[in-house]
């Protein structure tokens, strides 16, 4: 085992003992609530942990996702990521980093499959206050918010045709959001997420 992979299983284990001990008790299968868990990982913690989208950090499998409603455009090459975004800033998504990277989000991402026995997918979103987002939609997963940087400001509609409630989520709170549940959002300033998508698919011999 290399340094690095020491490194990230470390990070992992210290990151999954509050993770789960939120998440793991109020998933249910197609009965999780909207819920909101602030400061569930120190916001200290929270910002030092390393992610695919720092500097050098992205591998070559992991592309990156440029979001904008229904419109999806994926890149692998920086400087053509780059004129793609200063043309039309949208937030920026990395998919399947539970497998296209190698990192302590894949490792949480393996061990929630464990324990739900259904597939995880990670993916992590990454805005500025200017970018276009996905707009108001529904998942058809249950999601697993942990936002790792920055502010996210979340509109839900539990009532598709009543109010949403506001929720802002701050650097290291957790947010569970029900499949089926629609939701937009903005960001005041900057914001970085991993969702963890629990799926209806389960895991082999469940």
């Amino acid at each position: 085992m290399t340094a690095r992979e020491d490194e990230h299983r470390r990070i992992a284990s210290a990151v999954w003992t509050p993770f789960s001990s939120v998440v793991v008790p109020r998933w249910r299968p197609h009965g999780m609530s909207l819920t909101h868990l602030p400061s569930v990982i120190p916001e200290e913690e929270a910002v030092s942990l390393p992610l695919p989208s720092d500097p050098g950090a992205r591998g070559p499998e992991q592309s990156v996702t440029l979001v904008a409603g229904d419109d999806f455009q994926r890149e692998t090459d920086e400087a053509a990521l780059a004129r793609r975004y200063a043309a039309r800033p949208r937030t920026r998504v990395m998919e399947s980093i539970e497998t296209r990277s190698d990192g302590w989000p894949s490792l949480i991402s393996l061990r929630l499959a464990g324990m739900v026995r259904r597939r995880v997918v990670c993916s992590l979103y990454e805005s500025h206050r200017q970018d276009t987002t996905m707009g108001r939609h529904q998942d058809h997963w249950d999601g697993v918010i942990l936002q790792m940087r920055g502010t996210k400001r979340w509109q839900l509609w539990e009532d598709p045709s009543g109010q949403p409630r506001e929720v802002l989520t701050q650097t290291g709170d957790v947010l569970l959001i029900p499949q089926g549940v629609e939701h937009d959002v903005s960001t005041p300033d900057y914001s970085a997420h991993l969702a963890f998508a629990i799926t209806d698919q389960p895991l082999a011999g469940s």
